[in-house]
């Protein structure tokens, strides 16, 4: 499920959250539904979708983990990035490949869990697909997934911004 469409002025809003280190703004994706979202997911563990760990230290935040920290649910990095691929930057059929620069660890800890997923933004899907192929061998009990804006083809908002 995604929160917001990913349109000009969300596009904004994360790059200056993101790409300007303007933490101040982790609290303004979720703000509105925060608590519909908190009794949605309860009882489910967050797993972020990685970034690059070079990026979380210039950055001095990982902006995943910074925006849905605010449910108060349980935050695990059971996924990490390896290399430091940005999805931006490559084209649509390229960004399939990217499963080969994610690793899953301590997969144990989402045995008969409950999992949501959370990422930024949601694209092509391939990142949050990639995810999902590393989480599922661990069994867990469910999986959700929940984005903060995806890209106008989708129609799945909780929110729109026509």
């Amino acid at each position: 499920m995604a929160i917001y469409e990913y349109d000009a002025e969300m596009k904004s809003l994360i790059y200056q959250f993101k790409g300007c280190y303007d933490i101040a703004l982790s609290e303004v994706f979720l703000n509105t539904f925060k608590r519909e979202l908190y009794l949605l997911y309860k009882g489910y563990m967050v797993i972020p979708a990685p970034s690059y760990h070079t990026e979380d230290l210039k950055r001095e935040f990982n902006h995943v983990i910074e925006i849905f920290s605010s449910l108060h649910l349980p935050i695990e990095r059971l996924i990490t990035k390896t290399d430091n691929i940005k999805q931006s930057s490559l084209k649509k059929s390229e960004r399939t490949s990217i499963s080969k620069h994610l690793k899953m660890s301590n997969i144990e800890m989402v045995k008969n869990k409950k999992v949501l997923l959370v990422d930024d933004i949601h694209t092509t899907g391939s990142t949050i697909q990639a995810c999902i192929n590393l989480i599922k061998p661990g069994q867990p009990k469910d999986i959700k997934v929940l984005v903060v804006a995806k890209t106008k083809d989708d129609k799945q908002h909780i929110r729109n911004n026509a």
